[in-house]
């Protein structure tokens, strides 16, 4: 669970939010000890689940391991293991918990794609009356699709642990690329976002009784003949997106610059739009490569001798003697 739980969601949006890279890491620091004490209460809640002789409750026998309820040991404990009053509260913290998390991701998801999505790629000039709209019917949708995989898959656990493996194996390595990669752009990101997806589906999912379509070395049938892979094809999916993210970038980059492939055809503008004097901001105009000395004006500078002469414009007085209507208007 290491591998899924560092690069999550929520720990990007924290990390990029931060005011500066110090305050980032010190957070990521605290973080990584605020996990390790947050998850002593589950250890402690599964241990005992574990050691509890479930035949003197009244769960009775089997066991929530042998009915493979291991999974829901948490409610099955506060239900059967601890006062009424202490399972009241207890359920009710899990179940806004849950709620909460739903709802957070449901708003965030439609924002993402209101804003990221609709606005950017399609509708740059949406009034913000249009893009509340549009967040209100991605609700809906969202909403409405997540329903429907939740009654629908036989396992909710088995959809989160999936989504977790997305999150490390596709935006993980695009995470990485955008910080500490120079270079990299569109291009790469969506091949390295479709290798690794299709990679980590062909791998199977056993929670989700998905068949692998790819069998690696050391791969064995469970009791569903479903086959369960031991190669670390997870970590594998994730540096093949990371690596055809730079190798894509950096050969797209070559051809649209080196004039093999004609400026026309970058449609995502992601390589020639980024150099077009239309699209530079004041960082790109003022980089050296951009500007060259020697077809600046030269310029003489002038020494002067007093104090007092050196913030006095003498040009302009001699251009005020020497100009007739000024001499003409003084006259009258």
């Amino acid at each position: 669970m290491l591998q899924r739980g560092i690069p999550w969601q929520a720990y990007f949006q924290r990390v990029l939010s931060s005011s500066s890279a110090t305050y980032a890491q010190v957070l990521s620091f605290l973080a990584a000890f605020g996990c390790l004490v947050m998850a002593l209460p589950a250890v402690l809640i599964g241990a005992i689940g574990a050691s509890t002789a479930w035949n003197d409750t009244d769960y009775g026998f089997p066991d929530p391991m042998a009915n493979k309820e291991a999974d829901m040991i948490l409610p099955i404990v506060l239900q059967y293991l601890c006062p009424v009053y202490i399972s009241f509260f207890g359920l009710g913290a899990v179940s806004a918990a849950v709620m909460s998390s739903a709802d957070s991701s449901i708003l965030s998801a439609s924002s993402m794609f209101a804003r990221n999505i609709y606005q950017l790629s399609f509708r740059q000039n949406a009034s913000d009356r249009e893009i509340v709209w549009v967040m209100r019917i991605t609700v809906f949708l969202f909403g409405a699709s997540a329903t429907a995989m939740a009654l629908l898959a036989s396992s909710v656990y088995g959809l989160w642990y999936l989504s977790s493996d997305l999150v490390y194996i596709i935006i993980f390595p695009q995470l990485l690329c955008v910080l500490f990669i120079k270079g990299t752009n569109t291009y790469g990101a969506i091949a390295g976002y479709l290798f690794g997806l299709v990679l980590r589906i062909t791998g199977g999912e056993p929670y989700l009784y998905l068949q692998p379509l790819i069998y690696y070395p050391g791969c064995y049938p469970d009791e569903n003949n479903i086959y369960i892979q031991r190669f670390p094809f997870k970590t594998l999916a994730m540096l093949t997106s990371f690596f055809t993210n730079i190798i894509v970038s950096y050969l797209a980059k070559y051809l649209f610059e080196s004039g093999t492939l004609p400026p026309k055809l970058d449609f995502l503008d992601a390589v020639v739009a980024r150099y077009s004097r239309e699209h530079m901001d004041k960082a790109t105009l003022v980089k050296s490569d951009n500007i060259v000395l020697n077809e600046l004006a030269p310029v003489n500078p002038r020494h002067s001798l007093t104090l007092s002469s050196t913030f006095t414009n003498k040009e302009a007085f001699n251009y005020v003697d020497s100009s007739p209507e000024l001499s003409n208007t003084e006259d009258n």
